[in-house]
């Protein structure tokens, strides 16, 4: 094994990652069960202590049975039933967001509005897998190209971090939850804590998963999916003398032995620290509101390997790591009664490491970078006008300016790009991202609103510097590409809503044209690293290529106690060529219908999705077949004398047991066959 080698922020690791975990979980052993009223020109959807903000507009609390219709569910679970949203699966864990269909690169995922960067080459840690839903407060996404929250073409998803505010009344609040689930043996465990008074407040949590291999439809074990984590994390929130808080958040993951059964490789240990400081609720000024200073550090760690496979012609381990320091500061500047702007300053720095040793059964081991040591350093600037001219009508103008510099940061690094005649120069971008939209409420149930964008978006470190980097879609080894010019999308949006008493509505269609597409092309003269590899592909920059889709979600409520909810997503790509683009996801519809009794609740769900035709055969994509599933949960609240509630939640899904794969499924690896759920909830 090769250790993980520490870049230049030495001093990052803190004794506060030390904290024993077994301590931080007797502290939060009594959990909590909080509830908060949140407001906001966005849809707000709330789940428990979750919300939701969507692009769905005036769907306000009405898709939460759809996207928390399991208590147990991870926060990828939560991502993949967002109508926006659909999730790459390379095993149980660690499935990546797209927006629209765009991948990880064209999109920006924060967390809490910081940059934390994964480790892995293979894109085996989105940022999201570092959150459970204990540690959130709520999940924000733009699909649109204007954010001023930083430069992307396909959106931006925030994953908002729930914290403890101090009260006038001195508080203490618990939950705890204990879950199992049968398709993978899956142990569930979690606990949040929260103690406030005048003055201060301070919310622990913690979440523990283990579970082994899951049996897909039919009872067939499939290999190599267990995975065990460790999450816990505390908020201390303080209320300054004169105005404002301050706050710090740390949050921590651990994960190990994590199995991804459509690659070649596992992960043996993963981990992530989270720290951030921040000041809010400022009183600048009366005009301004809604401020925010935080300065923030994360480092990730990720080790694969492939020691638990079997037959593996030559073993390799695969150490990354990324350390992220950065700042922003935001505000809503209020202009009059009709007109606001909504500012944002930001910065970054990045460093990322990655390295591979191959150890053959007859001579020295053998080492390279597979992201030779390189610094993305970033700094934005954004705004948000807010118009409303009536009570039927405003406009939106969003503007964001970043200003980016990649540089390779040793003389190794430099050395092994050389041989491929890549400059090893700094690389300089300035991104530009625009947006207009338009909202018209028309008569008194209808409105429909208009945008229209144009974004930026600057190479990641894989498509600049990757070294023979393994892509087990389409079984290539990938270069990278210094030469490469940035992404640039013109965007289009149209948004129909209908609001009444009992039925509401939203349908949105999309189009997008992205200029400069990077993707993968063969070279025929270059030999793979990697054992059994087809080929050896680089990053270039096709001329073009269209981006398509729409999405609807509808909430009819026929009667009382009852609720039927639909969500429906499709999506289209195409090249220059008229070729279809890879990973595309087809026509999925999910109906939930949902009956309240008292305190116990009932719900069936339908779950389906299209036979995908369009496929990407230079990618090496085959037809994926339909498929359709049926589940249903049930949960029944307690009234008892000693806890503010008891509540046992329980279900079936895929009922029918049936074998199924999505298209978006690396190596068509089967899903969960029948899975019986459980879970206990207690609060006080």
């Amino acid at each position: 094994m090769v250790p993980i080698q520490r870049g230049p922020l030495k001093t990052f690791t803190m004794k506060i990652w030390h904290i024993p975990s077994s301590l931080l979980l007797c502290l939060c052993s009594a959990g909590m069960a909080l509830g908060q009223d949140t407001s906001d020109s966005l849809p707000v959807i709330r789940l428990s202590e979750l919300t939701v903000n969507s692009t769905l507009k005036n769907m306000r609390g009405r898709v939460q049975d759809f996207v928390m219709a399991n208590k147990n569910a991870s926060t990828e679970e939560i991502l993949s039933r967002l109508p926006e949203i659909n999730m790459i699966r390379r095993g149980s864990y660690g499935m990546e967001p797209q927006i629209r269909s765009y991948h990880s690169g064209q999109t920006n995922l924060l967390i809490d509005g910081m940059r934390v960067h994964g480790a892995c080459t293979d894109k085996m840690d989105p940022a999201s897998i570092y959150i459970e839903p204990q540690n959130l407060q709520g999940i924000y996404v733009n699909s649109n190209t204007g954010s001023h929250i930083g430069s992307s073409i396909g959106g931006t998803i925030n994953l908002s971090l729930a914290s403890a505010m101090p009260s006038c009344e001195p508080y203490f609040r618990g939950e705890v939850s204990s879950g199992y689930q049968s398709a993978s043996n899956a142990f569930y465990e979690s606990a949040v804590l929260q103690y406030a008074r005048h003055g201060w407040a301070i919310r622990a949590n913690a979440t523990y998963r283990k579970a082994g291999d899951y049996r897909s439809g039919g009872g067939r074990v499939i290999p190599y999916s267990s995975n065990e984590k460790l999450n816990y994390g505390i908020s201390a929130t303080h209320g300054l003398t004169r105005s404002g808080f301050i706050k710090l958040d740390v949050l921590m993951d651990d994960a190990w032995y994590i199995g991804y059964p459509a690659l070649s490789m596992d992960v043996g240990r993963a981990k992530a620290r989270i720290l951030a400081l921040s000041l809010f609720d400022l009183d600048i000024h009366p005009n301004w509101k809604q401020t925010e200073l935080k300065i923030y550090a994360n480092r990730v760690t990720h080790a694969m390997d492939d020691t638990r496979r079997v037959n593996v012609p030559m073993h390799m381990d695969m150490p990354g790591l990324s350390e992220t320091i950065g700042a922003y500061a935001s505000a809503t500047q209020v202009l009059n009664k009709k007109s606001e702007i909504r500012w944002r300053l930001d910065a970054a720095s990045t460093y990322l490491k990655a390295s591979m040793t191959m150890y053959p059964q007859t001579g020295a081991p053998m080492y390279m970078l597979t992201w030779p040591e390189n610094r993305m350093i970033q700094a934005g600037f954004g705004g948000m006008f807010i118009r409303r001219f009536d009570s039927t009508s405003s406009m939106t103008v969003s503007t964001r300016f970043d200003q980016y510099r990649y540089s390779l940061e040793s003389a190794v690094a430099k050395d092994q790009l050389s041989v491929l005649n890549m400059s090893t120069s700094d690389i300089h971008a300035l991104l530009k991202n625009v947006q207009v939209e338009y909202t018209k409420k028309m008569k008194r149930h209808y409105r429909i609103t208009v945008s229209l964008g144009y974004a930026e978006r600057i190479p990641t470190a894989s498509e600049f510097y990757g070294f023979y980097l393994f892509n087990a879609f389409d079984n290539f080894d990938y270069l990278g590409n210094t030469s490469l010019k940035r992404e640039q999308a013109l965007k289009a949006d149209l948004q129909f809503a209908y609001n009444r008493k009992k039925l509401h509505f939203t349908w949105n269609l999309y189009i997008s044209r992205i200029r400069h597409l990077i993707a993968g092309t063969v070279l025929d003269n270059f030999s793979v690293m990697t054992p059994g590899a087809t080929g050896v592909k680089q990053y270039r920059n096709l001329p073009h290529a269209t981006l398509a889709g729409t999405e609807a979600a509808m909430m009819w409520k026929p009667a009382k106690g009852w609720q039927w909810l639909s969500t429906l997503k499709y999506h289209y790509g195409t090249d220059q060529d008229g070729n279809p683009l890879p990973l595309i996801a087809p026509l999925r519809l999910v109906s939930s219908l949902r009956k309240e009794i008292t305190r116990l609740s009932l719900q069936a769900e339908c779950e389906t999705a299209s036979r995908q035709e369009r496929v990407s055969k230079m990618a090496g994509e085959r037809v994926t077949p339909a498929f359709w599933l049926i589940h249903a949960r049930a949960s029944y609240t307690f009234k008892l004398k000693y806890m503010e509630q008891l509540r046992v939640d329980l279900g079936v899904e895929n009922i029918l047991d049936r074998s199924y794969y999505e298209h978006l499924d690396w190596n068509r690896v089967p899903r969960a066959g029948r899975n019986f759920y459980v879970m206990l909830t207690c609060g006080f």
